[in-house]
């Protein structure tokens, strides 16, 4: 004959369940706050070894810019030639470019022109950990003064097909890409030439400051 549980066991059974719930959810909640704070320790520890030059911002919100031109439309760029630089964390070609940037830094240190560096937030990838450190760490090392920007590979997208009947379909989104503004805020050159170019790009960069 089956027993039936008396209202003792049933209450016991219960408050043991919640016990569990209650342990399950405040480790899940410590869990949270201890990742948080490492993250936020991590980030402000790199922020302020980039941030030694003012020169140098780095924004790593995707939800700050909705698109290119708003990032365009800060004072900060107002009146001024403006050499955009897409590129990732894994492509060697980006970062073998970076080692040219002094020289073209230095040949325009006292003219109208900004330098911004943009990469993609992929949801792909593991962007809760690793990457973000990485991009930082770039940062830093390769001293990219200008503004460094994270942004979603479909504002990307949506950026790069308003244009694509100047570049080539297959190297569309590829990168590195380099983009050139006027001191309006106007794309001139979709496909800009490479910081390692130098007098090419020089130029072209020299007749944008001339206009």
């Amino acid at each position: 004959m089956r027993k039936i549980p008396t209202l003792m066991t049933l209450t016991i059974c219960f408050l043991l369940s919640q016990s569990c719930n209650y342990k399950k959810a405040n480790n899940k909640i410590d869990g949270t706050i201890k990742e948080k704070s490492q993250q936020e320790i991590r980030f402000e520890s790199v922020k302020k070894q980039i941030n030694t030059n003012e020169n140098c911002i780095i924004c790593d919100s995707t939800e700050v810019f909705k698109t290119i031109e708003d990032v365009l439309s800060l004072n900060r760029f107002k009146n001024k030639v403006v050499y955009l630089d897409f590129w990732g964390t894994g492509c060697k070609p980006c970062i073998k470019e970076f080692k040219f940037l002094p020289e073209l830094k230095k040949k325009f240190q006292n003219e109208p022109i900004e330098y911004v560096y943009i990469i993609n937030f992929d949801k792909k990838k593991d962007w809760g950990t690793y990457r973000p450190m990485l991009w930082r760490i770039l940062i830093e090392k390769h001293k990219l003064t200008g503004i460094n920007l994270l942004l979603s590979k479909d504002l990307k997208h949506r950026f790069i097909n308003k244009y694509k009947d100047q570049t080539d379909p297959i190297k569309m989104y590829a990168v590195p890409k380099y983009i050139l503004f006027n001191k309006k805020g106007e794309v001139v050159d979709f496909n800009a030439p490479r910081p390692s170019s130098k007098e090419v790009l020089y130029d072209k960069i020299q007749e944008l400051l001339n206009e």
